[in-house]
C-alpha cells in the first residue's frame, strides 16, 4: 500500500473524453470535476497502472482509466485547473483545450495519495497535468451544429412581393 503521496507520470497514452476547459457537472451531485480518460492496448502498461492503484477497466483488449480533478478543495476554495500543455510544453488556452479529440496522444501526471476515512483505507488520485503530443482535433459539439440548407432560397424581390 502506498504510504506517502507521489506524482506518477504516465507516458504515450491515448486521450479520450477530455473535459479540461471547464469542470464538468457531477451527475451524482457533489463538486464539478475536470475529466480525462486514458487508454492503451498494452497489457504491461495497464498492469503498471493497476500496480499504481488506478482503477483499470478492460473492454475488447483496450484498457482504460478515468481520471478526474475536483474543482474545489475540502474547505470549498477553488482548485487550480489541470495544467494542459502541447508537445513543446506551451500552455493551451481553454478554447484550445476544447479541441482535444478522442484518440489524441499524450502524457499525463497523476497525483496519488493514501487515505484513511471511516475505517477504510485506499489510494486517491487527482489528474494534475496533461501534455498533448499528437492532437486529433475535435470539431463537433453543440457550438458548431446547424441545419443544412434545404431547397432554393427565394430572391429578395419574390419575398417582398409575397408579403403584400
Amino acid at each position: 500500500m502506498l504510504t506517502q503521496p507521489k506524482n506518477l507520470i504516465i507516458t504515450d497514452v491515448e486521450l479520450n473524453w477530455a473535459r479540461l476547459d471547464t469542470p464538468a457537472d457531477n451527475p451524482f451531485g457533489g463538486e464539478k470535476t475536470w475529466e480525462l480518460q486514458i487508454a492503451t492496448t498494452d497489457a504491461a502498461k495497464a498492469a503498471d497502472w493497476k500496480a499504481n492503484y488506478l482503477n483499470v477497466k478492460e473492454t475488447d483488449g483496450k484498457f482504460t482509466v478515468s481520471l478526474r480533478r475536483k474543482s474545489v478543495t475540502k474547505d470549498g476554495s477553488p482548485m487550480e485547473p489541470v495544467r494542459v500543455v502541447d508537445a513543446q510544453k506551451l500552455p493551451l488556452a481553454a478554447a484550445d483545450r476544447r479541441k482535444i479529440g478522442n484518440e489524441s496522444r499524450g502524457n499525463v501526471i497523476v497525483w496519488l495519495a493514501p487515505y484513511e476515512y471511516a475505517g477504510r483505507k485506499g489510494v486517491t488520485h487527482s489528474l494534475t497535468a496533461v501534455q498533448v503530443t499528437d492532437l486529433q482535433e475535435y470539431s463537433g459539439g453543440g457550438d458548431s451544429m446547424d441545419f443544412d440548407v434545404v431547397g432554393e432560397a427565394p430572391s429578395a424581390d419574390a419575398a417582398t412581393a409575397d408579403m403584400f
